[in-house]
């Protein structure tokens, strides 16, 4: 099994509102863990892939490595 980010949700899930606007939502407002309970933040260009998969399939996306910081 591998991890996922999250399926946008609230505000982020509004495909009528700018993208910006549900990025910034998507990246800070919701809270993102690895398996071991580590905060992380997704990437500009991991949120582009997550939104896209979303917006076009609803499909989540794996999370790999270098597509995220370390929240602390």
């Amino acid at each position: 099994m591998f991890a996922t980010w999250k399926l946008p949700e609230g505000l982020s899930a509004n495909k009528s509102e700018l993208l910006a606007k549900r990025m910034k939502h998507y990246r800070w407002e919701m809270k993102h863990y690895l398996g071991d309970g580590t905060r992380i933040v997704p990437s500009l260009a991991a949120m582009r892939h997550i939104f896209d998969a979303f917006d076009m399939f609803g499909l989540p996306v794996a999370i790999s490595s270098n597509t995220y910081s370390i929240k602390e």
